[in-house]
């Protein structure tokens, strides 16, 4: 790297708490310019002491950011963006809730930025599925469609206005929406920083179940003061999953491995004595015979893998979060979804079956555009900015 990049900063603009591990997740050690970030946070201006204590309450200490910084009013943030180089790069990441809380108070103010500008867009809403079992999942289909029209008809995206110099997203359908969007602003089409290119084994032998926490969602707290309980009797419902596990590794005759999130700790094994990872789902995912799981966007890595995938509801559940998990079975993999006390009770059969055909269609439509290098995001970011921006 030459002396001139060195000194050049790549700000993060985020408007949400986050841990270590969300952060590694798009700028692993690997990037090239790891050194040159900088993480502008505007979560105090936006939540409560309260709400961010929470948050991070069970979250590991070495799991907390250290090198962040921290705005607690807009005029400390507009002093701070007068101080940012012409030569230095701002990348907007995290910023909806902004937009929607402080509006064009903030968008106002990115003006002010004078260097060059990246906008990350998040990937489509998958629109809804209506082809696998209409009828009987009429309710599904009808909720997912409502949001789908909300989402892309009545919710105007404020993210229009923020000028950048740079759009950056994932899949088809971004790509042609954003590409001739505006004459003034240059597409980056992306792989989605969800898929990682890992090696896909030929030989899988351990079946993957993708951890969504029993206890509670630090994001739980950023909605509302008193997080809601997850699973309204947790005892019960593990020794349903532990009973559903035993029949599933005795039927495929391979291991279950827990897959957690890295930035919380079980105080204790609830499976049974199962081997528990911590951060390394997308790997896991790579190399599994079967994934199961509920609604986590980790899912997304199976369809590179070409995993199949089982997800689960549960009587355990609210029903908002059995619609939820309906919907992402029946829309990103086109597989229908039962309870967990089902398989238990009435002995449904495992279905390890996949759709290759539409497992690519919602690839190349949403995450990874159809020309697109089979790299991983980090790598392409830091191909574009030697070649484009630094």
């Amino acid at each position: 790297m030459t002396k001139t990049k060195k000194n050049k900063n790549i700000y993060i603009y985020l408007d949400v708490p986050v841990s270590n591990h969300q952060i590694n997740q798009i700028f692993p050690d690997e990037f090239k310019f790891k050194k040159n970030l900088v993480f502008l946070n505007m979560s105090h201006m936006i939540f409560s002491k309260e709400q961010l204590r929470n948050f991070y309450k069970k979250i590991p200490k070495n799991e907390i950011p250290k090198k962040m910084l921290f705005f607690k009013s807009l005029n400390d943030l507009r002093l701070f963006f007068k101080k940012i180089k012409k030569s230095d790069i701002f990348i907007f990441y995290n910023y909806i809730i902004s937009l929607k809380i402080l509006n064009s108070k903030v968008s106002d103010l990115f003006k002010e930025i004078k260097c060059k500008k990246i906008l990350i867009k998040q990937h489509s809403w998958i629109f809804p599925n209506l082809k696998k079992d209409f009828f009987s999942n009429f309710f599904s289909n009808f909720f997912e469609i409502i949001k789908y029209i909300i989402n892309n008809i009545f919710i105007v995206d404020k993210s229009n206005n923020i000028d950048s110099d740079y759009i950056l997203s994932f899949g088809e359908i971004n790509k042609n929406k954003f590409a001739n969007h505006n004459p003034n602003t240059f597409y980056l089409d992306y792989p989605s920083f969800w898929i990682k290119f890992n090696p896909i084994y030929r030989s899988k032998k351990i079946i993957t179940y993708v951890d969504e926490n029993i206890e509670y969602s630090g994001d739980q707290f950023l909605i509302k003061n008193k997080a809601q309980k997850k699973i309204k009797d947790v005892n019960s419902y593990l020794k349903k999953l532990n009973y559903f596990f035993y029949k599933t590794e005795k039927k495929l005759k391979c291991k279950i491995v827990i897959c957690c999130k890295k930035n919380f700790r079980y105080n204790k094994n609830y499976f049974r004595g199962r081997k528990i990872v911590y951060g390394k789902t997308l790997e896991f995912i790579s190399k599994s015979k079967l994934v199961i799981g509920h609604k986590s966007d980790a899912l997304i890595q199976a369809i590179h893998s070409k995993s199949p995938v089982i997800l689960l509801k549960s009587k355990e559940f609210s029903v908002k979060r059995n619609f939820e998990i309906n919907a992402k079975s029946i829309n990103l993999f086109n597989k229908k979804c039962n309870f967990l006390e089902d398989y238990n009770d009435k002995n449904i059969e495992l279905d390890i079956s996949l759709d290759k055909e539409y497992y690519k269609k919602i690839y190349d439509k949403y995450f990874i555009s159809k020309n697109q290098i089979k790299q991983n995001f980090h790598e392409k970011l830091t191909s574009d900015l030697k070649k484009l921006i630094l």
